[in-house]
């Protein structure tokens, strides 16, 4: 059996992990004799150094015990690691009945990358990545607890009811949280590092001349409308400029809310020369508003976005944005969960994964007269 020369892992790790894979299924059992580093050194075609690297560390976790004269043995008292499925969970929560939903395109525009991310970290890890969605303020817990027993870990994606986090723990040690609005520090957590992306962003109109911009939010209860909202307001304080409160509008995620806010701002006496949007679906949104309002952008109004979903490029004009790194997102909280799984860590973690400036088309410069 060969080593992937490609991987992310050193060699040793994935020895490692395929030899505890071995001692976590039973197929090697406690007390038992593992085969030589000689065995192993021809068995993964590695060098003995790489064998031994791997055994020293399983030896300093307590899964192996060397036995001078004898060889190395399976651990009697092993740390308690929940028995392998080959499966981990992504699970995506959402808010309310999408069954009788009118507009959760928002669900099918962020994630999906995120799950990519994931599925790329199983696999060269050697496991299936199961999905479901379920609404966390409505679930049945026979149900989702049949789902996390046929995993060994959880990645969780956008949570904000307490309750179901709790019910997650109750069931599973090994999860973690991507982009939640609930703040546990009992959880490994991976979020957008949404207050220094909405800084350079607002920064960003700035320096191309505007003073007047709005901001469109999403959910009152997102933390990453709440954390966008406030590099928002950081930075105009900072800069020195003009805080208007009648150009600070939240409805919500939808691409309705953004073209519904841009409409009530568009009724003001004052217009903004520029609106930095909490996403791209209510920047999109805000375009469409502004378009058949009967102005254009950027030569009117220039709009900012925050995600870089594939409509950001195809939109006209195409939109400017601050880029999420999505689907290494998901490979970050992957590999947190296997850290977990395999008793590597037993502290929390969080990770905040910074943005990209993507420059296109929908700012202009404004040049003071």
């Amino acid at each position: 059996m060969t080593i992937q020369k490609d991987a992310p892992e050193s060699f040793y790790e994935q020895i490692k992990q395929r030899i505890f894979k071995r001692v976590n299924s039973g197929e090697y059992r406690a007390e038992e004799k593992i085969p030589s580093e000689r065995e192993l050194c021809k068995h993964y075609s590695v060098s003995r150094t790489t064998i031994r690297k791997a055994i020293d560390e399983l030896v300093a976790e307590g899964v192996l015990i060397r036995r001078s004269g004898r060889g190395t043995f399976v651990a009697d008292n092993l740390p308690k690691v929940k028995k392998k499925t080959d499966n981990i969970l992504f699970l995506r929560c959402v808010h309310s009945d999408i069954s009788r939903s009118t507009s959760e395109i928002k669900d099918d525009i962020f994630y999906p990358k995120v799950l990519a991310g994931v599925e790329i970290a199983a696999s060269k890890n050697n496991y299936h990545c199961l999905y479901k969605i379920i609404n966390e303020n409505d679930f049945n817990e026979e149900e989702l607890e049949k789902s996390i027993n046929n995993s060994d870990g959880i990645v969780c994606a956008e949570v904000h009811n307490y309750s179901f986090l709790k019910h997650l723990r109750k069931f599973s040690e090994s999860v973690v949280l991507v982009c939640s609005s609930i703040n546990d520090a009992e959880f490994d957590m991976v979020e957008i590092y949404n207050l220094k992306g909405s800084i350079e962003a607002v920064n960003y109109l700035i320096d191309n001349g505007h003073r007047d911009i709005a901001f469109i939010g999403g959910s009152e209860k997102s933390c990453a409308s709440t954390e966008r909202e406030e590099g928002y307001l950081q930075t105009l304080k900072k800069r020195g400029k003009k805080i208007n409160p009648s150009f600070i509008l939240s409805y919500g995620w939808r691409l309705e809310d953004g073209y519904n806010a841009v409409m009530d701002l568009l009724k003001q006496n004052t217009l903004p020369t520029a609106i930095f949007a909490a996403s791209d679906l209510l920047a999109i949104g805000a375009i469409n508003a502004i378009k058949d309002s009967g102005y254009s952008i950027p030569e009117d109004i220039s709009v900012i976005g925050f995600d870089d979903i594939e409509m950001a490029g195809q939109v006209k004009p195409s939109l400017t944005t601050m880029r999420v790194r999505r689907a290494e997102m998901g490979e970050i909280a992957a590999k947190l969960m296997f850290e977990r799984v395999n008793s590597q860590r037993d502290y929390p973690v969080r990770i905040a994964v910074p943005t990209v400036l993507q420059k296109r088309n929908s700012v202009k410069e404004v040049v003071e007269k």
